[in-house]
């Protein structure tokens, strides 16, 4: 297991060269939040960090309900029974076996692994509104509810809306090095424009589903932006 921190943002990775999966722990000043769980492993080392810092977990958010992200939600459940776990109400649909998209949504299937046994959340929500002083932001394409978290220090959080490992690239498009975001994603064109959407906010640090943290992430994320736009655009003209 690989731990890094920058600013009060902890990145719990599960080391492996093919598939490397983050879990992020964001320490407040009171409590700890945790985002992502995709795998069983990280649950102890948030009990570590507990001890370290004197603080207490206080609920665990769900950025999309791909198994790499949410596999490890069980065993977090026993060690921690009191933590509320929660995800968008869109992708709470997936865990509970309906792929079924909305007449609003783009055709096509989800894609990407989701579990089939039973995944415990407590509460869903909305993109636009803030939990504990973070904001709830869309950011769907990967999956239809897809979204990221934005906190006071413009730390985002943003699931596979992007990658980094093999490269920075938006949700659809395929890194050579780590193809597997992009075969996991529901609609590109949709996460393209989330993507654009995310820009915009200008984050300072930010926090996916693969590859490490990127400070001052903005001018990578644009160049990530532009190359997708080249490549759907090859698509349609094919």
């Amino acid at each position: 297991m690989k731990i890094l921190k920058k600013r009060n943002l902890y990145q719990l990775t599960f080391m492996s060269a093919i598939f490397p999966v983050n879990c992020f722990v964001y320490e407040k000043s009171d409590c700890l939040m945790v985002f992502d769980m995709g795998m069983k492993g990280f649950v102890n080392e948030i009990k570590k960090l507990e001890e370290q810092t004197g603080k207490s977990v206080s609920t665990l958010l769900l950025t999309h309900a791909h198994g790499d992200h949410v596999n490890g939600v069980p065993k977090f459940r026993e060690v921690f029974p009191k933590v509320k776990i929660g995800i968008s109400a869109r992708d709470k649909k997936l865990l509970a076996g309906d792929f079924s998209l909305l007449e609003t949504e783009a055709p096509g299937k989800i894609k990407g692994g989701v579990p089939k046994a039973e995944v415990p959340v407590d509460f869903t929500f909305e993109p636009g509104e803030e939990i504990a002083g973070l904001k709830v932001i869309a950011a769907p394409g990967h999956t239809p509810g897809s979204v990221a978290f934005l906190n006071e220090d413009s730390v985002m959080i943003a699931g596979d809306a992007f990658q980094l490992w093999g490269g920075i690239a938006v949700a659809g498009i395929v890194r050579p090095l780590f193809p597997f975001p992009a075969f996991g994603t529901w609609d590109a064109t949709t996460a393209l424009e989330s993507a654009r959407k995310l820009v915009k906010l200008e984050p300072k640090l930010l926090a996916v589903g693969h590859g490490d943290l990127l400070e001052n992430p903005t001018a990578d994320m644009h160049t990530a932006i532009r190359t997708a736009e080249r490549k759907l655009q090859l698509e349609e003209n094919h």
